[in-house]
């Protein structure tokens, strides 16, 4: 389990693919499956392949493996055109190794923009170690499930600014965090349950024929019950797509810093991050000439930089697949 992905509740922008502008909607039932193939290496202290540690300044090890995701989305368009409910997953998901599941209402204003809000009721898990700093011994798995609830505005005012606010829990099924080795005060700075802030701004231009760029400013308050994981990140991304008649591309590079409350007594020291992504993707419309259908591919790769080596961690996905909308 990538460890970043669990602190991000916003799903990635929409921009962050290669994608068609919005069209118009159309009243009924509509949506879209992908079915995407790709292979993954993750270098983390947090993969669970690697059951045992004999010190938490070892190189954390490398896990490979493949997948093969199903993801979709249905919705339903009421006879006015201006008012849908959506379910499923979404495609860039899948970058940043989420799964979520999201049930939401959105609606179209004429001269406001479109709003949205929506509910991650966290019914798919992800794993981790519930006590990741056991020396010498098989360190168990637990699961971890994150609840959300997030509001989203495009075009406000019919500007080029959009927003998104998410709040949201996330909780370990068994967090054991410091139980082997460390004293029940230790214990409670170390749990990682916790409640946590999303709020993002963006801006979209177009700067010539198809061609878009796309800024963001992002914070995020994750407020742990254990002080020394309760941190607060501050981030940025920037994206450039390009339309085509029958394809697009679309490029993305991030940065975010994340500065924690208090030192972690595993390590005395006060933990502070860098991380940063670059992410491409392409889709291809109409592949041999099949109506409806897209051909989507993606290629990511995250890193995170820690003052303390135990945390620093690193992902790449490189990913082909089929996209069928309806």
């Amino acid at each position: 389990m990538k460890r970043y992905s669990l602190i991000c509740l916003a799903v990635i922008s929409a921009s962050s693919y290669a994608g068609r502008p919005n069209m118009d909607w159309e009243p009924g039932f509509g949506g879209e499956i992908s079915v995407i193939t790709g292979y993954t290496r993750s270098t983390s202290q947090f993969n669970t392949d690697n059951k045992t540690l004999s010190s938490p300044n070892e190189k954390a090890s490398t896990q490979d493996s493949f997948l093969i995701a199903p993801l979709g989305t249905l919705n339903y368009t009421f006879e006015s055109a201006d008012q849908q409910i959506f379910f499923g997953t979404r495609r860039s998901d899948i970058a940043l190794g989420r799964f979520h599941l999201e049930l939401g209402f959105r609606q179209k204003f004429e001269d406001t923009g479109t709003f949205s809000f929506s509910f991650v009721p966290g019914l798919l898990k992800q794993k981790t170690w519930a006590d990741p700093f056991i020396l010498n011994d098989e360190r168990e798995e637990t699961k971890v499930k994150t609840r959300a609830l997030r509001l989203t505005a495009e075009k406000i005012m019919g500007s080029n600014f959009s927003g998104e606010l998410a709040v949201g829990h996330q909780s370990y099924g068994d967090e054991k965090s410091g139980f082997a080795n460390f004293s029940k005060q230790d214990q409670a700075l170390l749990d990682r349950d916790a409640n946590i802030l999303f709020a993002q701004g963006s801006y979209s231009q177009f700067i010539g024929r198809g061609m878009m760029l796309r800024g963001a400013a992002n914070y995020t308050r994750v407020d742990s019950e254990g002080e020394a994981m309760a941190h607060t990140i501050y981030g940025g991304e920037a994206s450039l797509i390009q339309l085509f008649r029958s394809s697009s591309f679309a490029f993305t590079v991030s940065y975010d810093h994340a500065a924690f409350d208090t030192a972690n007594p595993v390590f005395n020291k006060e933990q502070k991050d860098n991380r940063w992504g670059a992410f491409l993707a392409y889709e291809y419309r109409q592949p041999f000439g099949w109506k409806d259908w897209s051909a989507v591919s993606l290629l990511g790769y995250n890193q995170s930089q820690s003052n303390i080596t135990f945390y620093d961690e690193d992902s790449l996905l490189v990913s082909v697949g089929l996209n069928y909308k309806f």
